[in-house]
């Protein structure tokens, strides 16, 4: 991103002021989050955003302006092992933190992870004894245990945290991802001059081994649909770019990432014929959020927690499931535009709704 574009995406998701009396929060992910955004990040700015337009007076944390004991409140976003000594330096100030998890376990995971055979191995043994033993020491037991409340974003995300890590209910407050209200407006065009046709199938999100965009990439081959993988590889990750390339047919079009306040993302979400996430885990997946917003079919993956925002308005494919996934997106292409999934979303899951869930989580330990 260059620094014009910096600025203005900083503009736009700048909180508008609060009043002086309202409940003062710093916001803060892991220190190397913008070097590669993903939907972590835009859950931290536009929760930001979000809460400002509801009284609270939240911003994102510069700890050399600062001072932490200021704050009525920290809040952590993503299970980073680095969070842990922030939330020890916020308990020495007295001050409470809430942590959105951001998190999702499953055995698959840990056989897909670009690991070597015995490191994939490993992952699966201490996945299988942390299932079996909870109260297991690890890093992300303590973290979650160290907080004054953990805001997962559905009800199987919480589920999983109480089951793997014996987090006591009362300690979580569910916090519903959101979306932009403007992209249930925007029109097509922008991104139509961008590729050049409409009414493709869109993979939207960084490009690594866990969103999966190169199984997916194999199950379309020969398909004759056009397809835009829209995202940048996550470093350390070109390699798995470079097999997409690799796999991808005549009628791919690879896109780089859009800043999110760039019209070009709404209008492609717009534009699309299907949204697909074929991921190992989305927690929903910010994409589909969005890409819901505008009535866009989607095609998303069994595991996480689709199913819990989006009922049978999506469809579910497994990640391995390479005919599967095809048949989805044939099916998904066939149906159109959704105007119930539209106001489902609209009406559910927009940032404001999500805003009011997190001030709620607020007051619980203010």
């Amino acid at each position: 991103m260059n620094r014009s574009h910096r600025s203005q995406h900083e503009r736009a998701l700048a909180p508008a002021p609060a009043p002086r009396d309202a409940a003062r929060v710093l916001l803060a992910g892991k220190p190397t989050a913008m070097l590669s955004p993903g939907g972590g990040e835009v859950q931290m700015l536009a929760t930001a955003r979000a809460l400002a337009a509801a009284g609270v007076d939240a911003r994102l944390w510069r700890p050399w302006e600062d001072a932490l004991e200021a704050a009525d409140c920290l809040h952590l976003f993503g299970s980073e092992p680095e969070h842990l000594p922030l939330v020890e330096a916020a308990r020495r100030k007295g001050v409470p933190v809430a942590l959105s998890t951001i998190a999702w376990f499953a055995l698959a995971n840990c056989r897909r992870e670009p690991r070597s055979l015995p490191g994939r191995l490993a992952a699966s043994a201490r996945f299988l004894a942390r299932a079996a033993f909870p109260r297991l020491p690890s890093w992300r037991r303590r973290l979650y245990h160290a907080v004054d409340l953990l805001l997962p974003n559905s009800n199987a995300e919480a589920a999983q945290l109480v089951r793997y890590f014996g987090v006591p209910l009362e300690k979580i407050h569910i916090t519903p991802n959101g979306a932009d209200g403007r992209f249930a407006t925007a029109g097509a065009e922008p991104f139509v001059e961008l590729v050049g046709v409409r009414n493709f199938v869109l993979y939207a999100g960084r490009i690594e081994p866990r969103k999966n965009q190169l199984n997916f990439l194999r199950a379309m081959r020969g398909a004759d649909v056009s397809i835009v993988v829209l995202g940048d590889a996550v470093p350390g990750h070109e390699w798995y770019f470079d097999a997409c390339r690799r796999v991808a047919g005549r009628r791919v079009q690879f896109v780089p990432r859009l800043d999110h306040d760039d019209p070009r993302l709404a209008a492609a979400y717009a534009a699309c014929g299907c949204l697909v996430l074929a991921s190992w885990f989305e927690t929903p997946g910010l994409a589909a959020l969005e890409a819901a917003m505008s009535g866009a079919p989607l095609v998303l993956p069994e595991g996480g927690c689709g199913k819990e925002y989006f009922g049978d308005r999506a469809l579910y494919v497994r990640p391995g499931d390479l005919r599967g996934i095809r048949r989805a997106v044939h099916v998904a292409l066939a149906r159109g535009r959704d105007e119930s999934l539209a106001e489902h979303v609209r009406n559910n899951f927009s940032w404001n709704a999500a805003a009011r869930a997190v001030r709620e989580a607020y007051e619980k330990i203010i």
